[in-house]
């Protein structure tokens, strides 16, 4: 049951510890009524095997982790949920691109917290060219907007808007980043699909 909530709602930390004092009590057990002594934290209990734990997941991680696919299936899934959010969030803007503001649902605002690291993780494949220039991680080097000064959070240029039947636009990309960076981009393999 506590899984299934935390999937949708990150709940607050007294009810993480609440739930935790319920699994210490499994393992310690009551005598009377009473708590007996919990020879270990939940810490220590939750460390691996090899470090001396019982490798039991802590609520706080497993809590971070569905954070973390939250915003996974927020970028790389197409649903009415993750439509809403672009509607209500980034109707300009990519994601990427997005900072916290007041006013924000809680949710947002996790996810916001947690896409850094997201995003360091997810590499985008060109196919069709529909992914962000600036901010998807299609190069394996971060989002690209963070490689030059000229680039506002507005600018959604997909792929498709630097390639000449099927093959960069050399002269587009002169334009925009250091030689070395150009090198780089120009050596990409990619199979280009027009749709």
């Amino acid at each position: 049951m506590p899984i299934h909530t935390m999937s949708a709602i990150s709940p607050p930390n007294t009810t993480i510890k609440y739930i935790e004092s319920i699994i210490a009590d499994f393992f310690w057990g009551r005598d009377q009524g009473k708590r007996k002594y919990h020879w270990a934290s939940m810490k220590t209990m939750s460390l691996p095997y090899a470090e001396g734990g019982l490798g039991i997941r802590r609520l706080t991680d497993i809590c971070t982790a569905l954070q973390y696919k939250q915003w996974w299936n927020f970028r790389a899934r197409t649903s009415l949920w993750g439509q809403f959010l672009k509607a209500k969030y980034c109707q300009r803007a990519n994601p990427v691109a997005k900072k916290i503001h007041t006013g924000q649902s809680l949710m947002w605002r996790y996810m916001m917290k947690n896409k850094s690291i997201v995003e360091e993780n997810i590499t985008w494949k060109i196919n069709s060219g529909n992914c962000s220039f600036w901010w998807d991680d299609w190069l394996g080097k971060g989002a690209l907007a963070y490689y030059t000064t000229n680039i506002s959070n507005l600018n959604n240029a997909t792929i498709a808007h630097f390639l000449i039947n099927g093959k960069w636009n050399y002269r587009k990309l002169r334009n925009q980043f250091p030689p070395q960076l150009i090198t780089h981009i120009l050596s990409t393999k990619f199979q280009y699909q027009q749709e």
